[in-house]
């Protein structure tokens, strides 16, 4: 039997010790994991999605867990040196949940918090206009500050630069012409802007009628024959509520698009909830009526809605028409867990699991394509900057419409 010296009995020790402590260095978090891309395949009628999340110290790989249940049953573990991961195969219009930690040899991070996203439903050939559509819901009447908050808005909006603009409560929101913007038209705090560079307003194919006065609670009637007119959604939370809609040109191409505004009902509750889908039953009828010729149109606003909501049933009135929300039909994602209400909290408001947007787009997938999708907030080092334009983040959608 050979017997090692002291000296090389002594080196071993040390870097057998090094080595263990080394394996059992716990890798650090992984942090926000983020869905920022997704796809389809037209030859496969399957779907896929991309995450990304912060480089763990520590690590040398990370596991992924992807799953069709909140819960993570049935999970399937990938793993990865890099910090992102793409999913393909995956079933369309379905929704996964995903899962990241970080793992040094034997020893592993903490998990992620899980986050959810649905994958794109349809995906037809687009080789129509783009355009850049912006709902924004300013708060210029009922929060305070106006004056102060009114300039860091506009800068939102130049910062951005959209083709349309569905503005809510914004009675007081002044886009100067020099801005290059118009109004399609207005009804009680609904305002929708078109760039002048990219739009005219359909002629009308019939004459205007004349204003049809009020109803029985004091709230005017839906205007029913224009290529511009506001349609009645109800008299909700001592109110009358409205949506307004305007046809607009593309002065290139001589397109016709329809582009609707609309604010629904506040609150979380039952009542609140049947009201916003008895709203959207009426919008999407009256549209249906407006719009014989079956021009697309592209639906967008407050909804006061989002699907970590039980009772969220307007968006099935939506998605029986077909319509459904542009955050799920985005090709690129940007921001995805910020709220788009902020609440004028200096720290963003996040949430993991859908990103509880209230403020939406919806476009038919067979009528176009969500080729981005972003909240609009303006952020420096984690930090809303303030003056804070609203209690509102501006959502703002790169859409691609199929002609």
């Amino acid at each position: 039997m050979r017997v090692l010296a002291a000296g090389a009995v002594t080196f071993l020790l040390m870097l057998t010790g090094l080595e263990a402590a080394s394996a059992a260095t716990r890798p650090g978090s992984v942090g926000l994991v983020s869905f920022t891309a997704a796809s389809y395949s037209r030859s496969t009628g399957t779907a896929g999605l991309t995450v990304d999340w912060y480089t763990a110290s520590h690590a040398r790989s990370y596991e992924v867990f992807i799953s069709r249940h909140y819960s993570m049953d049935n999970a399937k573990r990938y793993t990865t040196t890099a910090s992102a991961k793409t999913f393909t195969g995956l079933a369309r219009g379905a929704s996964y949940f995903v899962q990241v930690r970080a793992r040094n040899g034997s020893a592993v991070g903490s998990k992620s918090a899980r986050v959810g996203h649905t994958t794109i439903r349809r995906l037809d050939p687009a080789a129509g206009p783009r355009y850049r559509v912006m709902t924004y819901n300013v708060c210029s009447q009922k929060c305070s500050s106006w004056s102060t908050r009114q300039p860091a808005a506009l800068a939102r909006i130049a910062a951005y630069s959209p083709d349309v603009i569905a503005a809510q409560e914004a009675v007081n929101l002044a886009v100067p012409p020099a801005t290059g913007y118009a109004e399609a038209v207005s009804k009680s705090s609904k305002r929708l802007l078109y760039k002048t560079s990219r739009f005219t307003v359909a002629e009308p194919t019939t004459p205007v009628p004349a204003d049809p006065g009020e109803n029985h609670v004091g709230c005017d009637r839906t205007w029913p024959k224009s290529t511009t007119g506001y349609v009645y959604l109800g008299y909700h939370d001592a109110g009358c509520r409205y949506a307004v809609w305007a046809v607009l040109v593309d002065r290139q191409t001589g397109q016709p698009t329809v582009f609707v505004d609309v604010h629904t009902v506040a609150g979380d509750n039952e009542t609140r909830a049947e009201q916003r889908e008895a709203e959207i039953k009426t919008l999407t009828s009256h549209l249906t009526t407006i719009n014989p010729g079956g021009l697309p149109v592209v639906y967008a606003g407050d909804f006061n809605s989002h699907k970590n909501r039980d009772n969220d049933d307007m968006a099935s009135v939506f998605h029986r028409l077909g319509y459904y929300d542009a955050f799920d039909l985005a090709l690129k994602l940007y921001r995805q867990h910020h709220n788009s209400y902020n609440g004028f909290d200096v720290v963003p408001r996040i949430s993991y699991k859908w990103g509880d947007h209230v403020d939406h787009v919806w476009i038919r997938p067979s009528e176009g394509r969500i080729e981005r999708w972003a909240n609009g907030a303006l952020i420096s080092n984690g930090r809303m900057v303030r003056p804070i334009p609203s209690d509102h983040s501006p959502i703002v959608v790169d859409v691609r419409l199929n002609r």
